[in-house]
This record gives structure tokens, C-alpha cells and sequence, in this order.
């Protein structure tokens, strides 16, 4: 059970016809794997002569695994699939930096191709490979509403689809569902993103175990489980049932969530949830072979590298100064103000500047300012109409969270107003000021960041 967003009606109605879209991925069993078998869910949706696609999968690094997400918007002429990027997972101290391409066609209402993905933890000077598994084929289909008669799955029958409610940026969420070898239990991957009455979310890619299929073909699952943060302790309420048929599966899922601060005595924070949300899925290959990848259209993207980590300064002053309107999710309506002796790790090229800061109680603030595609960070320029990095396509890039708390969607404008490098490249002065609207809500976090190099 992890952690990511909820789905949309693949055949919801909308006063503007849109292509269908695909949904499914990769779960190659049904049973609890031995040792580390990464699944995919993915969402592929046409739009003329653009493709948009999302995908949720795992990297292993070493003992730890992580989750990630990419969503991209590629040219797409109709039958080949050809997309590539790079994201990151952000780390107490650290993080995970990881780079991806996906290839493949599409064939009527069946889309298959292989994700290839692989990175870098770095934690501190310690790095460590995130390659394991990294070629992974998928499958998707369009669903349809099954028309025929209750029939218990064929063993190890695969079912792929969509669930009804929509993921961030309109992305219908991808449902996955597998047959035990006896076709007696059927297993679920579903994506989910519950809304909290505060105004954030919360986010699980849920693994739905072996549940029984009843004679008359229909199941059902419910489950209890929590997760513990540094700052927050999440208690899941999720349901999972269906029924199957003879030319498919179709059902309903439901994720709830109450968020406790463990630092207040437990106090509950808010409570989210998605409400009962249909979903539909189609016959898949049960055994999907190593996808042949269609060839990517000219210039071919490069293959996937994990990205070059930015020099990185050793720290001298520095300070981080932030005031929070009521209502706003990331700073809580409060004022912040850091500096040293508190510990902060920053990495700078011309296009991107991060920080990491561990706070005096432990906690910890991180921001990222990225210049854009074909820009780079000039001092007394402002770049407006920012969006979540790295999911920043086309925009400037900005990103504040820490406490436990960061946006799924964010709408802002930073101003930088100095910005200089030594001459191997390493950031020497960096100044920002920045105003952030988060899930582009009217409340803002502004502040000012601003470093120096020993």
C-alpha cells in the first residue's frame, strides 16, 4: 500500500468530444511478490495530434523503495508512443533523481509499449543507483462497461481500465485488476487522490490483496492501515469491490483518510476522502511479453540518464524569511524566519537553484526555482506564471513545501535579484523573492531567499 491520485470517468460525458483514453499498466501477479517486482499504472489520453500520458511506478534503491510520478505531453501522430523526462523524489537530506522514456503504438483500443526508468539517490555525499528492474512493459485499454453475463475470472485474467475521478490536470487514474492462478481471487492495483476538507490531498497508489470471488462473480475489500511521517501520522479507510463479467469487470472504490499531528497529542488535522467512485476495466494480455518498443519519431530522444547533480556550495550566511496569508496550506497563515546555525544544502546551475534546509526542531523547508525551458536565471529579471517543478512544462518552475506539507498543483511568480557563479560553475550569491499560491488557491506564501557561499 503507497502512496499517489485518484481517477476520471474514461467515459464521462463532456459537451466537448474528446478521444478515448487508455488505462492499465503492469501487475504481474496476484500474489504478494518475493523481493522487489515494480508495477506500473498508466494513463494514456490522444488529443488530436498531442498524446498526454501519466504514469505511477517504484524506484529501489538499495533497501528503500520510492515512489514516483511523470506526466508529459509528447507529439503523436496517431500509432507510435515516444516520451522521456526526468523528475525527483525529495529526501530528508537528500533526494532521488530519476529520468525515464517511454515507447511504444497504439493499436485500435489497445496501447502496449515498455517504460524504461532508472536514477541516483544522494543522500549527503552518498550516492546509490536506482536501476533495478528498470524495463518494464505495460498494457492499456480503453474500457467499456461490460454488457455480458457474471463469469468467474480465467485464471490469472488481467482486467485494465479507468476509475471515475479525475487525477490532477484531468488525468483519468488507472485500475488494474489480477486473477489468482485457480481464478478463485482476484488482486487490485488503483490509483487514488482523496481531497481534504483543508484544502490539500492525499495520495495512494493501493494494492488491494487476494480477495475471494464469490459465485455469483462479485468481490469485496475493505481495508484499515497507517502511515507514519515525521510530522503526521495518516489512518486509511479504503474499499475495493466488483464484479466480473464475461467481456469485463466493473466496480467501485473509495479511499478515506484522517490526518493526526503527532506532535499536538495526536490532534487530528483534517479528514479526506473521495467518496464512492466507479470503475471499469477490460480483458488484457495475462502475459505481456518484453514490449518491442515502436521506433521514436526523428530526432530520436536520447536514452535516459540520471540527471547531473548541480555543484554544490558550502554554505556561509544565509537566511529564509516567509509570511503566510490565513488559509494557506504551506506556511499555515504564520511568519518563518531561518538562517544559521541552522543546516541548509543548496545546488545551483543557470537554470535551476534548490534548497533543503534541516530547521532547529528537525523539520525541515526546501525550494526550487527553475528559469524554463531555453531560459536561465538572470539577476533583476521576474519570472512569471510559475508552476510546480518539476512538473513545470513550458513555465518557469517554483516549489516551496516542508513540514510534511507540499502542493499538488501551485501557481506563482518569483524575481531574482542577484544570481552569481565562480568560474568552475559553482553558485557563489543567489537572492529571491518569490509569492506562491498553492492548488492556485487566492491565499499566498511570500518570502525571500537568499545565500552566499563560504
Amino acid at each position: 500500500m503507497l502512496a499517489v491520485t485518484v481517477a476520471v470517468g474514461a467515459a464521462a460525458a463532456s459537451a466537448k468530444a474528446q478521444a478515448p483514453a487508455y488505462g492499465g499498466g503492469a501487475l504481474p501477479q496476484a500474489s504478494p511478490p518475493r523481493g522487489y517486482t515494480p508495477t506500473v499504472g498508466i494513463t494514456l489520453r490522444p488529443d488530436g495530434d498531442r498524446l498526454r500520458l501519466r504514469f505511477d511506478t517504484t524506484l529501489r534503491c538499495g533497501r528503500s523503495t520510492y515512489d514516483v510520478v511523470a506526466r508529459r505531453t509528447v507529439p503523436f501522430d496517431g500509432a507510435s508512443i515516444a516520451a522521456s523526462g526526468a523528475g525527483r523524489v525529495r529526501l530528508v537530506g537528500g533526494r532521488v533523481r530519476f529520468a525515464w522514456s517511454i515507447a511504444g503504438r497504439v493499436d485500435g483500443q489497445t496501447a502496449t509499449g515498455a517504460l524504461r526508468i532508472d536514477g541516483v539517490r544522494t543522500v549527503g555525499s552518498h550516492r546509490r543507483s536506482c536501476s533495478r528492474r528498470g524495463e518494464r512493459p505495460f498494457e492499456a485499454r480503453v474500457p467499456v462497461a461490460p454488457a455480458g453475463a457474471p463469469a468467474m475470472p480465467a485464471p490469472r485474467a488481467v482486467y485494465l481500465g479507468l476509475s471515475a475521478h479525475r487525477l490532477r490536470r484531468g488525468f483519468p487514474a488507472p485500475v488494474i485488476v489480477r486473477a489468482s492462478r485457480d481464478g478463485r481471487r482476484v488482486a487490485a492495483r488503483w490509483t487514488a487522490e482523496a481531497r481534504c476538507r483543508n484544502g490539500g490531498r492525499v495520495r495512494l497508489v493501493n494494492f488491494t490483496p487476494p480477495t475471494r470471488v464469490r459465485p455469483d462473480a462479485r468481490f469485496r475489500r475493505r481495508e484499515r492501515f497507517t502511515q507514519r511521517f515525521v510530522d503526521l501520522v495518516i489512518r486509511y479507510r479504503v474499499a475495493f469491490a466488483g464484479r466480473i463479467a464475461a467481456d469485463g469487470a466493473a466496480g467501485t472504490l473509495r479511499l478515506r483518510a484522517r490526518v493526526h499531528d503527532p506532535r499536538r497529542g495526536n490532534r487530528l488535522v483534517t479528514r479526506c476522502d473521495t467518496r464512492r467512485r466507479a470503475w471499469t476495466a477490460v480483458p488484457g494480455n495475462p502475459d505481456l511479453p518484453p514490449a518491442t518498443p515502436a521506433p521514436p519519431p526523428t530526432p530520436s530522444p536520447p536514452p535516459p540518464q540520471p540527471p547531473t547533480e548541480p555543484r554544490r556550495p558550502i554554505p556561509g550566511a544565509w537566511s529564509l524569511a516567509m509570511t503566510s496569508d490565513p488559509g494557506d496550506y504551506i506556511g499555515q497563515g504564520r511568519s518563518w524566519s531561518h538562517g544559521p546555525p541552522e543546516t541548509i544544502s543548496v545546488s545551483g546551475t543557470r537554470e535551476l537553484v534548490s534548497f533543503i534546509t534541516d530547521t532547529a526542531d528537525g523539520l525541515w523547508w526546501s525550494g526550487d526555482f527553475a528559469s524554463g525551458p531555453g531560459r536561465t536565471l538572470v539577476a533583476g529579471t521576474t519570472y512569471a506564471g510559475a508552476t510546480r517543478y518539476p512538473f513545470n512544462d513550458g513555465t518557469p518552475g517554483l516549489n516551496i513545501s516542508g513540514m510534511g506539507r507540499g502542493c499538488n498543483e501551485l501557481s506563482g511568480t518569483f524575481t531574482v535579484d542577484e544570481i552569481a557563479f565562480d568560474p568552475d560553475g559553482t553558485l557563489r550569491t543567489f537572492r529571491v523573492r518569490f509569492e506562491q499560491h498553492c492548488e492556485h488557491s487566492e491565499p499566498a506564501l511570500r518570502g525571500t531567499f537568499a545565500f552566499a557561499a563560504a
